[in-house]
């Protein structure tokens, strides 16, 4: 299926389950939130996204402590996790979630994180699903592969609850 269809598709569904959504973009750098915007029904699907990509907009704007950040990295499990908690304070949608990752070398880059490492995390009815995943690419590549991983993995969640 291509993208554009998939994207459609994950937004008529969301529709139609009556089900909003936030995001909390690092890696991506708001490419999860551009490809739901090009869809018929988005204003009735996405609430908002946040793009923080920098641990300063992370800290400050969505509450990280700056200490989880210290021990495990901004591109991390743990602190997408908390980013993802904390989205659900500034936008109460039905699903929050958040990516965090590396497109490419630097950063907290490490022989067991390796450019393309991507960390999920995703809320819904109380549940939390998180993943990690090492994608292949260019970094635009990547940013794409996760953006579309993304919305794998919450129709996944949503259909897990019901």
């Amino acid at each position: 299926m291509n993208r554009n269809k998939k994207v459609n598709s994950f937004v008529k569904h969301l529709k139609e389950l009556g089900l909003t959504l936030a995001l909390a973009e690092s890696m991506t750098c708001g490419l999860a939130s551009h490809f739901l915007s090009t869809c018929k029904g988005t204003a009735d699907v996405l609430l908002g996204s946040i793009v923080c990509y920098t641990p300063e907009v992370k800290t400050s704007l969505l509450k990280v402590k700056p200490a989880l950040i210290k021990k495990y990295s901004a591109e991390s499990k743990e602190v997408t996790i908390a980013l993802a908690l904390n989205l659900r304070k500034i936008i109460r949608a039905d699903i929050c979630a958040a990516i965090t990752g590396l497109a490419s070398a630097g950063g907290s880059e490490t022989k067991t994180k390796p450019p393309g490492t991507v960390f999920f995390s995703i809320l819904y009815k109380g549940k939390q699903y998180n993943h990690r995943v090492v994608f292949r690419g260019t970094p635009l590549e990547i940013r794409e592969k996760s953006a579309m991983y993304l919305y794998d993995k919450i129709t996944e969640a949503v259909a897990k609850q019901g």
